[in-house]
C-alpha cells in the first residue's frame, strides 16, 4: 500500500515538473506599453560668463537673481515675459538657469505651454479641458500622429486675486496642474 502512494507522488511530481519546464521555455509575449505623455515645458539656459540669451533678450545672473535686459531682477518663483511668452524662474546656478514655461505669479495674464506626446501606436485626436480652481476656462482639440508630439501655447486673462490652481485634463484621463497667485491690480 505504501508503494502505491510513492508511485502517485512520483507521477504527480513528474507531471508538475514537466508542466513547469514547458511553461518556462514557452514564448511569453509581453504587450508593449502604449500611453500618452502630457507635461508642462521647461527651458534650460546655459550661462556663459553669467550671461544667457532667451529669444533675443539678454539674461544676466547677479546675486542669485536673473536680470532681464539690464532692467529688472527676478528671483526663483518670479515670473517674467519675453516676446509674449511667460516664464517662471525655478533654479539659478553658475552653469544654467531653469525656467518653467508658465507663469506662477499673474498680473491679469496667465501664460502656459504644454506638450501632448502620442505613444499609443496609432494617430489620435486628443481633446483637453483647462480648469482654474475646478471651473472650466477653455477647451481644445489637437490631432497628434503616432510617436509625435505637439506643443500648445495658451494665454488666459484672469484677474481674480488669490492663490489658484490651473489643471489640464486630456480625454485619456491624463492630468497636469500648476499653482499660481494672481495679484490685485
Amino acid at each position: 500500500m505504501n508503494d502505491r502512494y510513492v508511485l502517485y507522488a512520483l507521477a504527480f511530481s513528474f507531471i508538475f515538473v514537466s508542466a513547469f519546464v514547458l511553461l518556462s521555455f514557452s514564448e511569453v509575449k509581453i504587450s508593449e506599453e502604449r500611453f500618452t505623455r502630457l507635461y508642462f515645458n521647461t527651458t534650460i539656459l546655459e550661462n556663459d560668463n553669467n550671461t544667457s540669451n532667451l529669444e533675443g533678450a539678454e539674461l544676466k545672473i547677479k546675486n542669485g537673481a536673473v536680470i532681464l535686459d539690464g532692467l529688472n531682477s527676478y528671483y526663483p518663483g518670479d515670473t517674467f515675459f519675453v516676446k509674449k511668452k511667460g516664464y517662471t524662474v525655478n533654479l539659478i546656478n553658475n552653469k544654467s538657469i531653469l525656467l518653467y514655461n508658465y507663469t506662477k505669479r499673474a498680473n491679469g495674464l496667465i501664460y502656459f505651454d504644454f506638450t501632448i506626446e502620442n505613444l499609443e501606436g496609432v494617430d489620435k485626436n486628443y481633446s483637453y479641458i483647462v480648469y482654474i480652481d475646478g471651473n472650466k476656462i477653455l477647451e481644445g482639440n489637437e490631432f497628434v500622429k503616432t510617436n509625435e508630439k505637439i506643443i500648445i501655447q495658451k494665454e488666459i486673462e484672469y484677474r481674480k486675486p488669490g492663490d489658484h490652481r490651473l489643471n489640464i485634463k486630456l480625454n485619456t484621463g491624463a492630468e497636469i496642474y500648476f499653482n499660481f497667485s494672481s495679484v490685485k491690480e
